[in-house]
């Protein structure tokens, strides 16, 4: 066999290899690109959590950029949810553990607009949940967000949290 004919044989070869391999890398990318990644509406069974607004303790959601932990022992693994008034009638509904290792995240305030991890200083947007700041070492992602619903004339909030588990 000459070199030449030799070097379009191994091309060939390296080619169909090549091919081949790429063949089964695009169908797994495929596939995973079929399934949900959405983190607001995870596949998990959720229940409802009610809120009466009209009670002391969630007096600083009467206007609009009012903050408060709010806990269901039996959702969101027993931790704390953050509930934020965003309109007269939009609520953002988040979990108080922060995504990078686990500390509680701390409310919006003055000193400090946004959902702010101590531990590790990373801050999450108040309107979304997305992380603004990573933190100091590491990364995180952004908060997950419960579905809820706002039932105006009984001044209720449902949130849905998922169960523990």
């Amino acid at each position: 066999m000459k070199t030449e004919e030799r070097r379009d044989f191994l091309i060939r070869s390296m080619q169909g290899i090549g091919f081949v391999m790429c063949t089964g890398t695009l169908a797994s990318l495929l596939q995973s690109c079929e399934m949900n990644e959405d983190s607001l509406n995870p596949d998990i069974t959720t229940f409802p959590f009610d809120i009466d607004l009209s009670k002391p303790e969630y007096s600083s959601l009467a206007v609009i950029g009012g903050a408060v932990y709010a806990n269901n022992p039996d959702g969101n693994n027993g931790n704390d949810i953050i509930i934020i008034r965003l309109e007269q009638d939009r609520f953002l509904t988040v979990t108080s553990i922060c995504t990078h290792q686990g500390c509680s995240v701390n409310l919006p305030s003055s000193d400090k607009p946004t959902l702010f991890c101590p531990c590790h200083f990373a801050e999450f947007s108040p309107l979304t949940g997305e992380v603004l700041v990573q933190p100091k070492l590491g990364t995180a992602s952004t908060l997950p967000v419960f579905r809820n619903e706002f039932d105006k004339s009984g001044n209720k909030l449902t949130v849905y949290l998922p169960g523990n588990g």
